[in-house]
């Protein structure tokens, strides 16, 4: 039974694993496969098809054997795994929503045959938190498709002993692949100005952050080409083609944008022909019609559905996180890939706080959120958070809880947490509300400000 101890405890799961079990695994998946995940998608369409329906059945056949919610959700729709024989089939699988992974975490939710070693936790961009179990395999897997990511993204200009600095939420389970394709991490309320510092005694050739904390770095003017970097890579806020664009020109290396989830892991990644490719041997992605809920065929702009190819511990299939996006039907990039193209996909919009001497972008707050888990104690399994800016510069926090009730203790820590961006004149309010009080029916921003920009 799921109570506030056992919840927290999980905290000690998203801790780097750097056990030589680990890495001998990692060393032979890399010798035995890395040509074949490197190259996957130079693949013929056909043949991609062709691994995705076969993946597709076997998730299907172990989510419905395995996971209660599927096999309660699929069988009430009269569903049985036998009956998955054509794309047809699957597309007439219910969708999965956030709310049901929440209210069924962890009985209805977890494989029986997988625990809890590992999870993760969505990083809240849609204001609320969900709770995943991972699979091993699948952090090996994509532990190795982060290094074809960066292959991909430098044009193949990416070496074995390259190093990667993820400004991040949190580090990843293992630091590298056996010593090889290493990582550095720090978190996104580190100050900007200690982070270039960091930035010029490591050399890193990837850089890996998100666009707002970037142009916080830009606007030091260090020159980062200088220092040995090949890539920037930006991730987890919406950015726009000509900012990125911007940013590439001021820093002498290509900017590079990448869809992703916790739930999903990489959805597509932006070529350095600027084309968004699906990465279709991590999640198979399919878009709905925004009206009548019906796959879209002929490349029209609706919701994005995705299936997580690489989880069974918590299988994700048919799962709607809330974005928008459209499918090209025709692939006419120079790259070589072979993937299909995603049109300009519109993620969650979000603000950023302002005050009298700077400008504290939403990831920071969105970071803040997720540590509120990590470092304070607070279960956010289904919590659900908006933090307004008013127009005088006050903020109020809303927390909608779902399973937890959050003492006065955790609220004051929710409070005090907010004081390492904003002064201490800022007055922060927590509430505990049935409904945050800003809503659209389109992109929910769980960071907000009313301030108006001068």
């Amino acid at each position: 039974m799921l109570n506030e101890k056992n919840y927290l405890r999980l905290g000690t799961s998203n801790k780097r694993r750097e056990n030589n079990q680990d890495h001998l695994h990692l060393r032979n998946l890399m010798n035995n496969n890395w040509s074949k995940i490197r190259d996957f998608c130079k693949n013929s369409s056909d043949e991609i098809k062709y691994f995705q329906f076969k993946t597709l059945q076997k998730l299907v056949n172990h989510a419905f054997n395995t996971v209660p919610l599927y096999n309660e959700k699929y069988s009430s729709a009269g569903f049985e795994p036998g009956d998955l024989k054509s794309w047809d089939d699957f597309e007439k699988l219910p969708i999965l929503k956030k709310e049901e992974l929440i209210t069924g975490f962890p009985e209805k939710t977890i494989s029986i045959d997988y625990d809890i070693e590992f999870t993760t936790r969505s990083s809240g961009s849609s204001g609320k938190f969900v709770t995943l179990a991972v699979s091993p395999n699948a952090i090996y897997t994509d532990t190795i498709q982060g290094a074809r990511q960066f292959y991909f993204q430098t044009n193949g200009n990416y070496k074995s002993s390259d190093l990667t600095l993820f400004i991040y939420t949190s580090p990843w389970w293992v630091s590298s692949i056996d010593g090889e394709y290493p990582t550095e991490f720090i978190p996104t309320t580190t100050d900007p100005t200690d982070s270039i510092k960091i930035i010029k005694d490591l050399r890193p050739e990837i850089l890996s952050t998100y666009p707002t904390y970037l142009k916080r770095i830009m606007k030091s003017g260090v020159n980062l080409k200088e220092k040995g970097l090949k890539l920037i890579v930006v991730h987890s806020e919406q950015s726009t083609l000509e900012e990125r664009i911007e940013l590439s020109n001021h820093f002498g290396v290509d900017v590079l944008d990448e869809f992703s989830s916790e739930e999903l892991t990489r959805i597509a990644l932006e070529c350095p022909h600027r084309k968004y490719h699906l990465e279709e041997d991590a999640c198979y992605i399919e878009t709905m019609d925004l009206n009548n809920q019906k796959p879209l065929k002929d490349g029209g702009e609706g919701l994005i559905i995705g299936t997580n190819l690489l989880n069974n511990a918590t299988p994700i299939i048919r799962y709607s996180q809330g974005d928008i996006g459209s499918i090209n039907l025709s692939n006419n990039c120079d790259c070589g890939s072979n993937f299909r193209l995603l049109d300009s996909p519109k993620g969650r919009y979000m603000d950023s706080i302002i005050t009298d001497d700077k400008i504290i972008p939403a990831s920071c707050f969105m970071d803040l959120a997720y540590n509120w888990y990590l470092e304070l104690d607070v279960p956010v399994h289904g919590l659900k958070y908006q933090i307004v800016q008013n127009r005088n510069k006050d903020i109020d926090v809303f927390l909608v809880p779902e399973r937890f009730i959050l003492s006065s203790s955790q609220k004051e820590r929710v409070k005090n947490s907010l004081y390492q961006f904003v002064h201490p004149s800022i007055d922060v309010r927590v509430h505990i509300v049935n409904e945050t009080p800003y809503s659209s029916d389109k992109k929910y921003r769980p960071i907000i400000s009313l301030v108006k920009r001068e």
